[in-house]
């Protein structure tokens, strides 16, 4: 990871350009075919600066930022009650983990992955979580295969009566 990168605790003031790059990388990953109004009402809705305010002030959650200067670069998004019935031994999700496409293959990802096994640790005793990806997103399972993740099963997101199939992966 370069040098110049570091990974803090969001605060507060991070809400905005929190929900700003999770929108950025988003679109990009996931609307190979364009716009239509579903992805853009999820994503209006989702990533909005009020639901990461709650989620920085909630200790059910950590967000850790990768930011450069004044700039974010990426995010992850722990929630320490998740209970997945596919991943028993552990509650802990990995619900988002965001790498601004410029700056992805750059170590963020890895420097992110490996403070959220320790942000883990230190809330559980145990740096085991689980998270899930959509199964077309070829680039994140094989980022999430090179860390020694392992798929436990198959669960489904639904957005406007089209059903997309996510691998869920966990830390053994």
């Amino acid at each position: 990871m370069n040098p110049e990168i570091c990974l803090r605790p969001a605060q507060a003031d991070d809400a905005s350009c929190l929900a700003a790059l999770a929108i950025q990388v988003w679109l990009h990953t996931y609307t190979t075919d364009g716009v239509r109004p579903a992805l853009a009402n999820y994503v209006l809705t989702q990533f909005t600066p009020q639901r990461f305010e709650h989620c920085i002030n909630n200790t059910r959650h950590r967000v850790i930022v990768a930011e450069q200067g004044e700039h974010l670069l990426g995010y992850a998004l722990l929630d320490f009650d998740s209970y997945q019935p596919a991943v028993p031994h552990t509650s802990t999700e990995l619900q988002n983990l965001y790498v601004l496409p410029r700056f992805a293959r750059q170590g963020i990802g890895s420097a992110l992955l490996h403070a959220c096994a320790n942000a883990a640790q230190d809330q559980a005793a145990d740096a085991t979580y689980w998270l899930s990806v959509n199964s077309q997103n070829h680039n994140a399972l094989a980022f999430y295969a090179s860390h020694q993740f392992e798929q436990y099963g198959t669960l489904f997101f639904d957005l406007d009566s089209v059903r997309y199939a996510n691998q869920i992966l966990a830390t053994v």
